[in-house]
């Protein structure tokens, strides 16, 4: 398994905290890229990440010293980016999904310049943990370079849930450093360190970026 570089956060400890009474299903650190490049990220582009987890819930059943949890997001278009009066810059996606696997072969290799043979074919390895679909995905862009996303998902697949609620929301959400030179694996545009929440069922929206810090600083 390729190991990662170790990752410089752009935001604080604060605003990565978990949302009051969300269950950290699993911590992880990974690479995304976006077709065409990014920034700019232009409308119809396709974002796409894998992960690798760092830590998981119990209610994972995983143990992450026989086995790897993965995760593969893809199918993310951009809507385009804006640029607010302050400088900041936020992309907003339409659809995309999420699918979290559970192998024992341990086999993670984002290899280079993606799609290539290890990525994403070892990140959609194994048992299926989860399938979701994302009902909105924002990356926010602060005009001092700090960033920070953030995804709301309807879970539609996994055996995640039949071991949580039947009614439940889910977050994908984090800090990510755009290419820092060896920080970045060639060919991947950005470097992502965030969590995967289990919430109450409540309804989706696509947030700003003053909405994504009040999340996250509950």
């Amino acid at each position: 398994m390729r190991s990662i570089a170790t990752v410089v956060l752009v935001l604080t400890a604060t605003i990565l905290a978990s949302p009051a009474g969300a269950v950290v299903i699993g911590d992880y650190v990974g690479y995304g890229y976006e077709t065409g490049g990014f920034l700019p990220s232009d409308a119809g582009d396709e974002l796409v990440f894998t992960a690798v987890a760092t830590a998981v819930d119990p209610v994972t059943g995983a143990d992450l010293g026989i086995q790897e949890m993965t995760f593969y997001g893809y199918g993310l278009v951009s809507d385009g980016q804006t640029v607010d009066t302050n400088g900041n810059t936020t992309v907003t996606y339409t659809g995309g999904k999420l699918e979290i696997y559970l192998d024992g072969s341990q086999n993670a290799d984002w290899g280079t310049n993606p799609p290539n043979a290890t990525s994403p074919a070892t990140f959609s390895d194994g048992a299926l943990l989860f399938e979701g679909n994302f009902t909105s995905f924002v990356i926010i862009i602060q005009a001092d370079g700090a960033g920070a996303y953030e995804g709301n998902l309807d879970g539609v697949a996994g055996t995640l849930l039949d071991s949580t609620c039947s009614d439940c929301g889910y977050t994908w959400g984090g800090a990510w450093t755009a290419d820092a030179g060896a920080q970045i694996i060639e060919g991947y545009d950005l470097q992502i360190d965030g969590k995967f929440d289990l919430l109450e069922a409540v309804p989706s929206e696509t947030d700003s970026w003053g909405g994504v810090k009040s999340t996250f600083q509950r």
